[in-house]
């Protein structure tokens, strides 16, 4: 489990992607988002994460819950992080009320490279 969190922290952790995973976040919201129940939400979207990494040959290396914060208010999204450096965007939880959200369509962004020491 230490070796999955050191590249959680030396990729999704970083401040440069932090940053690209609040815009991420950002995005998700101005789409249409619909409520879901937590276990529905973390089965349909890791659906959604392993058939996206087919269709771009690559793998899953992890899955990973980060809060982040928007303008509005403090939410918690499951990214998938690619083995090609990529990271989608998943289910959103509103962390002030606990209510999960799937978005229409989840984003995917390219991340920095990892920093491992």
């Amino acid at each position: 489990m230490s070796e999955l969190n050191n590249v959680a922290s030396a990729t999704l952790f970083t401040d440069e992607n932090k940053d690209l995973l609040a815009k991420m976040l950002e995005k998700a919201l101005l789409e249409p988002l619909v409520p879901m129940e937590p276990a529905a939400a973390q089965k349909y979207m890791e659906q959604v994460a392993v058939r996206t990494a087919t269709d771009n040959r690559t793998d899953i290396e992890l899955f990973q819950m980060v809060q982040l914060s928007s303008s509005e208010s403090t939410y918690v999204m499951r990214f998938a992080l690619f083995e090609n450096h990529q990271a989608i965007g998943l289910d959103i939880m509103d962390a002030e009320n606990g209510q999960f959200f799937i978005p229409e369509s989840c984003p995917i962004c390219q991340l920095a490279e990892p920093t491992l020491n």
